[in-house]
């Protein structure tokens, strides 16, 4: 079979609608020359059948030159494998992103803490009665003094 370059994508369609469909080709062995080189071999590399024939130089250029083709029918699905990758690796770093901040105020959150129990007991210390005696003393001021006298326990009787 002889084969036809084309220059353009449009020459190629134009082309392929004219020939019979691949489905539509009979078991006849004029069915069966219609189906070119490229096409068996793409076929036995995608079939799961384990009769594929041997790789070789010729087929291997063959491929090649078939491959041009299969990525023009398939950009639909490489542009969404394309996406999904690019999805997937901004995912991470926003992931990353918000790790990261999140320590950094989980570190915050943990300083403070330590900020906050030590102002409680540095106000427990001062609040202290005998603490505030001392200090009351110091000053000079003599009108608070501690009781000399017991305090009243008073019983409720149920």
């Amino acid at each position: 079979m002889a084969e036809i370059e084309f220059n353009n994508i449009e020459e190629l369609q134009e082309q392929q609608e004219l020939l019979p469909k691949t489905s539509e080709v009979s078991d006849s062995p004029e069915g069966l020359e219609s189906v070119s080189d490229k096409e068996k071999l793409m076929r036995s590399l995608v079939s799961d059948d384990d009769g594929t024939d041997e790789l070789t130089v010729d087929n291997l250029l063959q491929i090649i030159d078939a491959a041009p083709r299969w990525f023009l029918s398939q950009w639909r699905m490489l542009l969404l494998c394309l996406a999904g990758i690019f999805l997937y690796v901004t995912n991470g770093y926003q992931a990353q992103v918000e790790i990261m901040k999140e320590t950094e105020l989980e570190a915050e959150l943990k300083d403070w803490r330590y900020r906050c129990i030590t102002r409680v007991s540095e106000l427990t210390q001062l609040c202290r009665q005998s603490q505030l005696e001392q200090k009351l003393r110091e000053q000079g001021d003599s009108t608070l003094m501690p009781s000399k006298v017991a305090p009243y326990v008073i019983s409720i009787k149920k």
